[in-house]
């Protein structure tokens, strides 16, 4: 594919030659230095050609443009190819409304303008596989894997997005992520079951507002992602302190189906003394400035971090601690574990997922577990 600048640069010779764009589109150099754009095409079995135009009047883009609308002109089908960041506009319209935060909505865009800046206002069916191949090595070579990975996912989707939307027949994201060096994965710190006691009592002993120290231990009892709990609502009637039950709404959910969450003696407690001083049916845990927001997770995590946890432990930390305390008891199966962390494969479900599976064991697992909980608290 010619650039404006290699067309720039062809020099006029003393007969005139011609040089390939690509799809039948050539720039034929004139001896007299006069540049002309020539597509070749076909039609009703016969070859042909036509003069789409002299440069630079008409650049590389425009005579791709002419020359694309020409050939589906004569084919009886008129396109107008829009270019990538339309098509990602478009697409972000359509997708972002189902999105579950307005951070997880900025750090898609960020992704997205990142990975295309170089080519986004290029008509989507002309980027090629060596313009993305090109762009995601810029991006490894900062150190930036997993930026990588997960921008090069998106452009994917957005590409497979616009073939879905006949915009284009291709998906030059395809076999680029070979570019990508594996990484080891690295797992988010947490804590060992014994060290438990000593956090709880640092963090006890410290500054905590009574707010954020029921979140802190909601998230040590509970399990849940921190995401989960935070966005937790009392208008939603997600929870149910009669029946003992926490019903997650999928769209705070990873794997995006309802979870539910057995609740205890302790985590009722705690929901209660949340309610009694609740101000409005909102958010449960609210920011600070912005009541009408949920609370940050940061804010979690920086009381971990002031009791001289960092590094050592993270708010995902405690799902981590709950796994290795409740697989090394020995005392309840494996998927009775993975269920309950909402950790289940999709290969694994059968038909309609059954929110409440192992339900009984449920229970018992965290009667047991927050038992284990209340004797860290207590500093045993």
């Amino acid at each position: 594919m010619l650039s404006d600048a290699k067309v720039r640069g062809l020099k006029p010779q003393e007969k005139r030659y011609s040089i390939a764009d690509g799809e039948g589109l050539i720039i034929t150099v004139f001896p007299s230095g006069k540049k002309k754009w020539v597509l070749s095409y076909r039609h009703h079995g016969k070859q042909n050609q036509k003069t789409l135009g002299e440069y630079p009047e008409i650049g590389c883009r425009d005579a791709r443009v002419l020359a694309r609308d020409f050939k589906a002109e004569i084919s009886g089908k008129k396109l107008n190819v829009p270019t990538l960041a339309e098509v990602i506009k478009e697409w972000i319209d359509i997708k972002s409304p189902y999105w579950t935060s307005d951070k997880y909505k900025y750090t898609v865009i960020y992704r997205l303008n990142y990975i295309s800046e170089d080519f986004a206002d290029v008509s989507i069916d002309e980027i090629e596989r060596k313009d993305v191949v090109k762009k995601v090595k810029e991006i490894v070579a900062k150190g930036t894997i997993e930026t990588a990975k997960r921008s090069l996912r998106l452009l994917s989707d957005i590409f497979n997005f616009a073939i879905a939307s006949d915009y284009t027949e291709k998906n030059p994201c395809i076999l680029v992520d070979d570019v990508i060096p594996n990484q080891d994965v690295e797992h988010l710190a947490a804590l060992k079951p014994h060290e438990m006691p000593e956090f709880w009592r640092r963090v006890q002993q410290s500054y905590v507002t009574d707010d954020l120290m029921i979140a802190l231990k909601l998230a040590c009892y509970t399990a849940v992602r921190i995401s989960e709990l935070l966005h937790a609502r009392w208008d939603t009637g997600e929870l149910d302190l009669q029946k003992r039950e926490w019903v997650i709404p999928a769209s705070r959910m990873k794997m995006r189906r309802d979870h539910v969450v057995p609740l205890t003696d302790q985590t009722v407690e705690l929901f209660k003394t949340m309610y009694d001083r609740r101000v409005d049916d909102g958010f449960i845990f609210k920011h600070t400035l912005k009541p009408n927001m949920p609370c940050r997770s940061e804010s979690i995590l920086a009381i971990i971090k002031r009791n001289g946890y960092a590094g050592r432990m993270t708010t995902h930390g405690f799902r981590t601690v709950f796994s290795t305390m409740a697989n090394g008891s020995k005392l309840f199966r494996e998927d009775v574990i993975e269920y309950q962390i909402a950790h289940v494969p999709k290969n694994k479900i059968r038909g309609i997922y059954n929110r409440a599976e192992y339900w009984p064991e449920r229970v018992e697992l965290m009667n047991w577990y927050a038992n284990q909980v209340d004797a860290w608290m207590k500093g045993q």
